[in-house]
C-alpha cells in the first residue's frame, strides 16, 4: 500500500426522520484503485480494504444501519481504476438524494467519490441490468530501448512500454476480436463460468497526440519523445482479467512477437497459454456502464 486513504475532517450530519421507506438508489462512483484490493468485498475481514467495503462502511454510518450491502456492476482487480462504476443500494431512508450523496461523500476517503446518486426503480440491479461496459487502457510508449525516463505524472495510470510498437498491426488484431467469440483464451483462472462467449462491440486503438506546448502539465514533455496510446473496448460482458489479457496480447502484436492474423487461431484454441501476457492493472479504467 502506498499510503493510507485520508478521510474528510468534518463528516456531514444527516437529519433523522421518523418515516422511512424502502428505496433503491443507483450510485455512479469514481475511484483511484491504487490503495485498494479491487472492488469486491473480501470473505475474510482484515487486510487491505476494497472499494465496496469503504462504501458500505460510509453507508452504515450515514444511514445508521448495522447491515448495508452494495451490489456493483462488476468487479475491478487490485489497482484498477474506475471513472463510472455503478452500484445499487436498497435502504430504508427518507432523505433527498442530494442530501444523501453529500453525507456519503463526507464519510469516504478522498480517492473514492460518488459522482451521482439517484432513485431507481425497485427492479433495478447494477449487475443484472447491464447492457454494455466500456474499458479504457492507457499505454505511455517511448521508443528508446533500455533505461528510458518514465514520466512521473502518468506513472499510476499508464503502462510504460519502451519498445517500438506497430500501431497498424495492433489495430488489425483488435479488428479480429470484434464481434461474438469464445474468449476463453483471454480468461484468467479464479472465477469459473459456464459460458465464456462474449461480444465486443468496439475494439480500437487511439493515439492521443497533443501539442506539448499547449498540453496540460501532466502530459509528457516533447523531449521525452512519448506517445500516449489508448486501447478502448466495449462489450456486453467480460471475463476475469479479459481486458488486461487482450491488452497484453495486443502489445505483443505491436512488438512483433505475435502476428496480428494469429488472433483468430488464439481465439479458436480456447487456451490461455496461447495468448499474451496480462497487462498491469494500473493502466486500466472502467469507463462507462450502460443500461
Amino acid at each position: 500500500m502506498e499510503k493510507k486513504a485520508r478521510l474528510s475532517k468534518k463528516p456531514a450530519k444527516v437529519p433523522r426522520s421518523e418515516s422511512k421507506e424502502l428505496r433503491t438508489f443507483k450510485l455512479t462512483i469514481a475511484y483511484i484503485g491504487t490503495n485498494y484490493v479491487g472492488w469486491q468485498k473480501q470473505a475474510a475481514e482484515g487486510g487491505a480494504p476494497t472499494v465496496q467495503e469503504m462504501l458500505e462502511k460510509a453507508a452504515r454510518q450515514v444511514l445508521q444501519q448495522s447491515r448495508v450491502i452494495l451490489h456493483g456492476s462488476g468487479r475491478t482487480d487490485t489497482g484498477v481504476h474506475a471513472r463510472a462504476q455503478v452500484a445499487h443500494l436498497r435502504a430504508e431512508v427518507d432523505l433527498p438524494a442530494a442530501t444523501l450523496i453529500k453525507a456519503l461523500n463526507a464519510h469516504l476517503p478522498e480517492d473514492i467519490r460518488i459522482t451521482k446518486l439517484e432513485d431507481a426503480p425497485p427492479e433495478f440491479h447494477a449487475q443484472l441490468s447491464v447492457k454494455a461496459k466500456t474499458y479504457r487502457y492507457f499505454i505511455l510508449n517511448v521508443n528508446k530501448g533500455k533505461d528510458p525516463i518514465h514520466w512521473p505524472f502518468l506513472r499510476p495510470y499508464s503502462w510504460f512500454v519502451t519498445y517500438p510498437l506497430n500501431l497498424e498491426a495492433m489495430q488489425n488484431a483488435l479488428d479480429l476480436m470484434r464481434g461474438e467469440h469464445d474468449f476463453k483464451s483471454f480468461q484468467n483462472t479464479g472465477t469459473p463460468v459456464e459460458d465464456t462467449v462474449r461480444e465486443l462491440l468496439e475494439a480500437r486503438l487511439i493515439v492521443h497526440n497533443q501539442n506539448p506546448s499547449e498540453a496540460p502539465p501532466w502530459m509528457p514533455n516533447a523531449e521525452l519523445g512519448a506517445q500516449l496510446i489508448e486501447i478502448r473496448v466495449k462489450g456486453t460482458g467480460f471475463l476475469k482479467q479479459m481486458v488486461r489479457n487482450i491488452v497484453g496480447t495486443i502489445v505483443e502484436v505491436g512488438r512483433g512477437k505475435i502476428p496480428a492474423e494469429e488472433i483468430t487461431k488464439i481465439l479458436e484454441s480456447k487456451n490461455r497459454s496461447s495468448s499474451g501476457m496480462t497487462a498491469p492493472a494500473y493502466g486500466l479504467f472502467m469507463d462507462r456502464v450502460e443500461y
